[in-house]
């Protein structure tokens, strides 16, 4: 019997990639970024929230952004509210995973504070209701969505809605948005990096040593 190989490649991934890094928004990164920058030297806080993959995504992206811009003696305070696997587990327990991030406004999250949300549907019923509990609370919030962008498409006051159907693909987009602001803040931001000296990085990356 003839084996019927799959032919699909690498390449035909990364076409549907780039495909929809091309529909990003620029004016959409740009409201984003601007937000998102108001919150260096604040102390109120960016809270990431997601789930699976997306909440993943958070994960890395919080503490990415923790290490970088502390190390180079920058106060952003953000976290993923995700990270307490006590507290959803408890939560989802003795409540409902669908309230698991919603219980936490006005108790650990501010007025004053910023929630972003990552997900493929921006229909998932637990960030949902956080969603329009913290808008009715006035809190800022964005989301970054594929497919038709959901329920929190409609509801953040800063959406970044990639029309893309394939949750592998948007969660790529998740990091190389987070990457790109990542690297535009550090650009911005260049005098306070004029000095950033890490020679084990250097050595890993630059030298090629084992460090």
């Amino acid at each position: 019997m003839e084996n019927k190989e799959n032919k699909f490649v690498f390449k035909d991934y990364a076409k549907g990639l780039i495909g929809a890094l091309d529909l990003v928004k620029q004016d959409q990164l740009d409201a984003f970024f601007q937000v998102f920058d108001s919150y260096f030297g604040s102390n109120s806080n960016i809270y990431l929230l997601g789930n699976g993959g997306s909440q993943a995504n958070a994960h890395h992206i919080s503490g990415d952004f923790m290490k970088t811009f502390s190390i180079a003696g920058l106060k952003l305070k953000i976290s993923c509210l995700a990270d307490n696997v006590c507290h959803l587990t408890a939560a989802s327990n003795d409540l409902s995973y669908d309230e698991a991030y919603s219980m936490l406004i006005d108790t650990i999250i501010d007025r004053d504070d910023f929630l972003i949300y990552l997900s493929g549907s921006g229909n998932s019923i637990n960030l949902v209701k956080c969603a329009r509990k913290a808008k009715q609370r006035n809190i800022k919030q964005a989301a970054l969505t594929g497919f038709n962008g959901g329920a929190l498409n409609k509801i953040v006051d800063y959406p970044i809605h990639i029309k893309f159907d394939d949750m592998e693909i948007c969660e790529d987009l998740q990091l190389s948005i987070f990457h790109y602001i990542k690297q535009r803040l550090i650009s911005k931001y260049s005098d306070c990096f004029a000095n950033f000296d890490l020679p084990k990085y250097q050595k890993r990356t630059l030298e090629d040593l084992i460090s």
